[in-house]
């Protein structure tokens, strides 16, 4: 081939057409353009990843970058896990129960130094605020049988709507009791007794200022529920504080409050309803309510919670301060309080406040529960019953007699001093709780008999014999409850059993009104005297059978 020379140009053939100087990009074009669809299908022939597979890939790094980190932090080695958790549960086990045993020394040590002090200043100035309450609570519950009396002519309310208004009052009393035991045991003894105070004042003023018997029934209930929340709590509180010796004296002491309470509530009477039916019933509720007004500040200011809650809640600071004030206004500076040596680890941690019954531990005292709540139950169906029946019983008696129906009210309520005198006399005698028990269930039983006689002198000498044991048999019931339980559900067991208590307190009104006969009639009470003395044999029988002797014992922490 003949290579062209510069400057010359080569010939064209004939019918040949010429290339352009760019022909080898024009034929690769071209070859481009026909390869086109070969390569479309190939590419739609290409399987694409599904999701599966992308879910699988990320999951792969995740995991590969997981393990260079454990591998960075050195846990990447292989772990025994079974002989740690088993270890891990076996230091749980005996921490608690180093804790636990550190408790229960914790509680002999504060029960020691309580017994060491003695009874003194502390206890009575406490006990005194108490009975403040017991005071209060008989100011308001003896007048409620003449309230009604007085709602049932102003309203012209029928007998059904009287012992709806007679027994509201009872069922917030039961209802009351109940919340001390939740109160009680997760805020403290003393809340239940100030929410107490708080709550018949706002009852009483209800009561003044209500404008039918509607208003009145549920300022009464508001009354009631506020008298029953603070008396478990108060009889928790003098179990508390009190050495074994002393402590049935101390609840004598709020005994004979209620006593003088009773006695306010008839000079209440005798100035606003002195005939025990009509009257200023609205200055009465507000008379009733003076002893809550003044012992409200002063318990607010002066009343102490209980050593005993202090070390079930792990309140070490408290615990002391308040054995440390007990020792010296008792005189008694040199006993000084030393707390156990607690466990240098511990994974306890102290109590939470929580609202609830402990159940468990509650079953677990099931048999003296039942038997108190027995003895609850009878003691408050004859004293409340009798002291809704009394102002009733009087006023017929007093029929034609020199003095009107509130003073022999008056006289019956001053029966309430001697049976105070016998009440302390077996309490410091030698006879123990169940003995004296069985002697005052014994003589209450034989009295309701008597009331069933015709005439004046049999139901005169029932209601005296009443009167003179009544107040030793309800005195000795507290006592024994108070020493049963542990501190941890002292106050909730005493609420459960106080409850049932409050049942035969609204049963009682209740039978009165709804079986009773007519007026001045043989047998006008005789369907409530027969259940007064059924419920007393049997809870007398149940109570001495059942329940462990506790005069002069420790109590059970």
């Amino acid at each position: 081939v003949r290579r062209p020379t510069l400057g010359r140009s080569m010939p064209q053939r004939s019918g040949v057409p010429a290339r352009s100087p760019n022909f080898p990009q024009q034929r690769h074009q071209q070859q481009l353009q026909q390869q086109e669809p070969q390569r479309r299908q190939q590419q739609q022939r290409r399987v694409r990843p599904s999701s599966a597979c992308l879910g699988l890939a990320a999951a792969a790094l995740a995991t590969g970058a997981l393990r260079q980190r454990r591998i960075r932090t050195g846990r990447h080695l292989r772990r025994r896990r079974a002989p740690e958790a088993g270890a891990c549960r076996s230091q749980l086990t005996s921490l608690r129960a180093s804790a636990s045993e550190s408790r229960a020394e914790e509680a002999s040590a504060v029960a020691a130094h309580i017994e060491e002090v003695g009874v003194g200043d502390y206890q009575y100035q406490q006990v005194l605020m108490l009975a403040c309450f017991f005071f209060a609570e008989a100011a308001e519950l003896d007048v409620i049988s003449p309230l009604t009396t007085a709602w049932r002519l102003e309203w012209a309310l029928v007998s059904d709507q009287v012992a709806l208004l007679a027994s509201v009052g009872y069922a917030g009393f039961a209802i009351g009791t109940l919340l001390s035991g939740l109160l009680g045991d997760s805020f403290g003894r003393r809340v239940p007794v100030l929410v107490g105070y708080v709550g018949v004042l706002i009852g009483s003023v209800g009561m003044w200022a209500s404008a039918g018997p509607l208003a009145v029934g549920v300022f009464r209930g508001l009354t009631g529920l506020a008298v029953g929340i603070g008396v478990p709590a108060s009889l928790a509180m003098i179990a508390e504080i009190g050495p074994s010796a002393s402590r049935s004296s101390l609840v004598l002491i709020c005994y004979a409050a209620l006593v003088l309470g009773a006695l306010y509530a008839d000079l209440g009477l005798w100035f606003f309803l002195p005939d025990l039916a009509t009257g200023d019933w609205r200055s009465l509720c507000l008379f009733s309510a003076l002893p809550a007004a003044i012992a409200l500040p002063i318990g607010l200011a002066e009343l102490e919670d209980t050593p005993s809650f202090f070390s079930m809640r792990g309140d070490s600071a408290s615990l002391e301060r308040v054995l440390s004030k007990m020792s010296l206004k008792n005189g008694r500076p040199d006993v000084v309080w030393k707390a156990p040596q607690q466990p240098l680890l511990s994974l306890e941690q102290p109590p939470q406040t929580e609202i609830g019954f402990d159940v468990t531990a509650l079953r677990a005292s099931a048999v003296p529960l039942a038997a108190c709540s027995v003895l609850d139950f009878s003691y408050n169906f004859v004293g409340f019953g009798c002291g809704y029946f009394f102002p009733l019983i009087i006023k017929e008696l007093a029929e034609g007699a020199p003095i009107p129906p509130v003073g022999s009210l008056v006289l019956a309520s001053l029966l309430g001093f001697p049976a105070l005198f016998i009440a302390y006399s077996l309490v410091n005698s030698q006879l123990g709780n169940r003995q004296i028990l069985a002697a005052a269930g014994g003589i209450e039983a034989c009295a309701g008999c008597l009331l069933f006689s015709q005439g004046s002198y049999g139901p005169v000498l029932g209601i005296f014999l009443l009167k003179l044991t009544m107040l030793t048999f309800s005195q000795t019931v507290n006592t024994v409850k108070g020493a049963l339980f542990p501190s941890e559900i002292r106050v909730s067991a005493l609420s459960v059993s106080g409850t049932c208590g409050r049942v035969g307190a609204l049963l009682a009104p209740a039978i009165i009104e709804k079986t009773r006969g007519e007026a001045g009639s043989p047998g006008e009470f005789s369907v409530f005297l027969g259940a007064l003395v059924l419920v007393v044999s049997v809870a007398t029988t149940l109570g001495v059978a059942f329940l462990p002797e506790t005069k002069g014992q420790r109590l059970p922490d």
